[in-house]
């Protein structure tokens, strides 16, 4: 990605980085298969999108209406975990994790791109969809028929989208339990595959994550989808340049992914005509059921 993309993107997919020093103590497990990375890879594209328009942010706080659950209580208890930050699978095997966050903030509410969960089911294409606990309150029944459909996996996306490099010990915990919380409540299934708001990150957040026994998964295509005037084209040219074996796509299906759904078709057509088979972050990983 050029500069210049990278800093239009940057406002609507990042936020600013600051620095954590402590790391609560994790148990030992298992090795993952996978590339380890402490550094983002962040892909060209062909052409320079600008941002031509903000999505509207509200002012106020909405009254949320309570959602019904299922379940009560909290979400089960996984054991903690070694540190990760996995940015794609094994580049020995032609796998490809298409991924999309789908997350809000209290006074930034998303909507859902019900063209995205069409064009998959009439696909056939496996996928994994990372819900923000804010949003899954709002919007319960999606959260239950994307966790029913044996297409899909889903991933923990925070509950309200903030920087983590900027919360404490104790907020970091509460953004990733209170998802969690909520989606074993709606579902009565729990999460191991974590998102990072925006991708920022430091020490103190990656512990935390492995600390309340998540994985936390980034990844090495960005197709930037969040800038209204990067077009399907582009997006596909941009994900076709860039996948390699392993690789794990980015995008949203929260509204902020202007032209995903008209580039979809195309990018997973050409995507099986290239050799490679898609499947959730999960299989890309090869981990087990």
């Amino acid at each position: 990605m050029t500069k210049s993309l990278f800093w239009l993107i940057f406002p609507l997919f990042l936020f600013a980085c600051t620095t954590a020093t402590t790391v609560p103590n994790t148990e030992q497990a298992t090795a993952i298969q996978a590339t380890i990375s402490t550094n983002t890879p962040r892909p060209s594209a062909t052409s320079t999108p600008t941002i031509t328009s903000s999505p509207t942010l509200i002012t106020s706080t909405p009254t949320i209406t309570p959602t019904p659950t299922l379940i009560s209580g909290p979400a089960p208890t996984l054991a903690s975990i070694n540190v990760t930050l996995i940015t794609n699978g094994s580049r020995e095997l032609s796998n490809v994790a298409l991924t999309f966050d789908v997350g809000e903030r209290p006074t930034w509410l998303a909507d859902f791109d019900y063209e995205i969960e069409d064009v998959l089911n009439e696909t056939n294409t496996p996928a994994t969809f990372f819900l923000g606990g804010h949003w899954m309150m709002r919007h319960p029944e999606i959260t239950r028929r994307l966790s029913a459909n044996p297409l899909f996996e889903i991933g923990n996306h925070s509950w309200a989208h903030p920087d983590f490099t900027t919360l404490s010990q104790d907020e970091l915990s509460e953004e990733i339990l209170q998802a969690n919380d909520i989606y074993y409540q709606l579902t009565g299934q729990t999460m191991k595959l974590f998102r990072l708001p925006g991708g920022t990150y430091n020490d103190l957040a990656l512990g935390m994550i492995a600390y309340h026994g998540m994985l936390t998964i980034q990844w090495d295509v960005v197709t930037g989808d969040p800038v209204p005037d990067n077009d399907a084209e582009n997006i596909v040219r941009i994900v076709m340049e860039r996948v390699q074996n392993g690789s794990i796509i980015v995008m949203h299906a929260n509204g902020r992914g202007w032209h995903t759904a008209e580039a979809l078709p195309e990018m997973i057509r050409q995507l099986r005509e290239a050799g490679y088979e898609l499947v959730t972050v999960s299989e890309v990983l090869e981990l087990e059921p």
